[in-house]
């Protein structure tokens, strides 16, 4: 498996991908019945980097035959130096590490870009990523007044688990940023 940052080119793949998540999958990760993934949201994954927004993909295969199994997207909110995350994983792949391999890049990437807190939100039933969220270490409330939704967050500045979190090589673009 590998991680990487959505291109272009990804257009096709994804359409695909999201349009082989079983309606519960779709569901939990659009917090949400919807028909389809709207243009705007294609349009805003593939502009990776624009206005703090950020996307890549778990992909699994040989070089010319790569299939992405799960997708994830953050933003950074330079003001509160915060890193807000959503997943999701194919059917297939779920309970074989690729959440889990996901959120620990996020949370490098979150590291790497300075931010203090990185954090989500679930639907209650999401039994998938809110235990996802508890083996990582993040605390569970609810969003300041959403009770139908799940928030999920980690100050990531004190995570000694975060792999990258003690390199030398973060480099803060929260200072550039403000």
């Amino acid at each position: 498996m590998t991680v990487r940052f959505v291109e272009p080119s990804d257009i096709e793949p994804l359409r695909r991908y999201f349009g082989g998540l079983s309606s519960q999958s779709h569901y939990n990760r659009f917090l949400g019945a919807t028909r389809g993934v709207p243009p705007s949201e294609f349009e805003r994954m593939l502009r990776t980097g624009e206005a703090h927004h950020f996307a890549v993909l778990a992909e699994f295969g040989a070089a010319d035959a790569r299939t992405i199994i799960g997708e994830a997207r953050y933003a950074l909110d330079p003001q509160a130096q915060a890193v807000e995350v959503g997943i999701s994983v194919a059917d297939d792949w779920h309970g074989h590490g690729v959440g889990s391999a996901l959120l620990a890049n996020l949370e490098c990437r979150a590291v790497a870009i300075g931010a203090a807190v990185i954090f989500g939100d679930a639907l209650p039933t999401n039994r998938e990523m809110l235990g996802l969220a508890r083996r990582r270490g993040y605390r569970l409330t609810h969003p300041p007044g959403d009770w139908k939704l799940v928030r999920f967050t980690r100050d990531i500045r004190i995570a000694q688990d975060v792999p990258c979190a003690r390199s030398s090589r973060a480099v803060p673009l929260l200072a550039a940023a403000g």
